[in-house]
């Protein structure tokens, strides 16, 4: 059903990574949202009045939080899709993570709110009528709203939409809600227990928390988040298919909001190799990011000899030395630098990536590679970088 509705209410949905289509997915997922949680949102208040309960009021109360963040996300959506400009020079993707931040906020004060309203219903209790029509309504209701959240966050999956998940999360939360009611219904009329207060205090916790956790997951990406594996993957793949690159380090994704990444990486290279022509390579990698992957990429290349019998030797040297280091990831850059001095000595330089989860003895690595490179040849000076990765 999913994909029938993206194919018949988006257009060109198979390019999702495209800022334009990505406008669509989040259009038909708010649309959606502002209908659903809207008609919901009016019959459980009216309802919940008619039968005096809390708990399907402060549920109504949650409807109209859900479709306000609906109307919200529609807004940052149009935003983010405005051009770069001149004080903007990265896009204007990220206000949907404001959006988000805002959206929490809601979800936050109409919780609160409904807290209040329910410890006040537990301690001066006001008796609830049981009705089979708001039983079967009750049922209705977690079925419909059920089905939009489940599409609502298949669709910000597939998109890789913070927004839209956190607001089909935000309504699949609700449907627990409901059931907690619903249950709290039938408990009344079978077993004479008015547990309606009780049932709105839970509500309007499970609401508290969902704001919570709609912050916690929002600022991640506003602080700097790791990369997902698989974009990691997708990039170095189309960096190593050109086979002039020999291989890729130092990959840094910079996320400026969704379908605004960009990416800066080191190209190892023969050093042998034409400058033109490694250029025109690099320039043709960054093109390619671009149009598979809209991400905006500047290479680097680190040349190297790959001929030289010496740096072959160091290079497996210093790879089986760091094997038995817990704490080392890798290495990368190895090269001999010709002298330049009148003593004559060559220098051995490299870059030492360290796992950042670990404490790192930076002196004591230092020191038994460098042990590693004299045995090949005393003579050597030795330059030894410590690095990390991004990625």
């Amino acid at each position: 059903m999913k994909e029938f509705l993206w194919k018949k209410f988006v257009k060109d949905y198979e390019n999702y990574k495209d800022p334009e289509v990505r406008g669509r997915y989040t259009r038909l997922t708010g649309t959606l949202g502002i209908i659903v949680n809207t008609i919901l949102c009016i019959a459980k208040i009216i309802l919940g009045f008619m039968i005096n309960s809390v708990a399907v009021i402060a549920d109504g109360f949650h409807d109209m939080a859900d479709s306000m963040a609906a109307c919200i996300t529609l807004i940052a959506a149009r935003i983010a899709r405005i051009p770069a400009d001149k004080n903007h020079p990265y896009g204007h993707a990220r206000v949907e993570y404001l959006a988000s931040l805002l959206v929490s906020a809601i979800v936050l004060i109409v919780g609160y709110q409904l807290l209040r309203s329910s410890i006040d219903q537990c301690i001066h209790p006001e008796p609830t009528t049981f009705s089979w029509p708001m039983v079967g309504f009750m049922a209705f209701a977690i079925v419909f709203k059920g089905s939009q959240a489940l599409f609502t966050i298949a669709t910000g999956k597939h998109i890789k939409s913070l927004p839209v998940i956190a607001a089909g999360t935000d309504n699949r939360n609700d449907v627990i809600t409901s059931i907690i009611i619903l249950i709290g219904m039938l408990i009344h009329h079978f077993a004479g227990l008015d547990l309606d207060g009780y049932m709105g205090c839970l509500v309007s916790v499970f609401i508290l928390l969902t704001g919570v956790n709609l912050i916690r997951e929002t600022i991640t990406p506003l602080l700097g988040e790791q990369p997902d594996q698989e974009t990691v993957d997708e990039i170095k793949e189309i960096i190593l298919a050109h086979e002039e690159v020999l291989d890729v380090h130092d990959l840094i994704l910079y996320n400026y909001g969704p379908g605004r990444t960009f990416a800066s990486f080191h190209a190892e290279v023969d050093q042998d190799s034409k400058l033109v022509e490694i250029h025109n390579v690099i320039d043709g990698i960054e093109r390619e990011l671009y149009q598979r992957l809209k991400i905006i990429a500047a290479g680097h290349i680190d040349p190297v000899d790959i001929e030289d019998p010496v740096r072959r030797r160091l290079y497996h040297a210093i790879a089986k030395a760091i094997e038995d280091m817990d704490e080392v990831d890798g290495f990368h850059d190895l090269r001999i630098i010709p002298a330049k001095t009148e003593s004559g000595r060559q220098m051995v330089t490299f870059d030492v990536v360290c796992d950042p989860s670990k404490k790192v003895e930076t002196g004591d690595i230092s020191e038994t590679l460098t042990e590693v490179v004299k045995r090949e040849n005393p003579d050597f000076a030795v330059l030894i970088s410590f690095d990390r990765e991004y990625t």
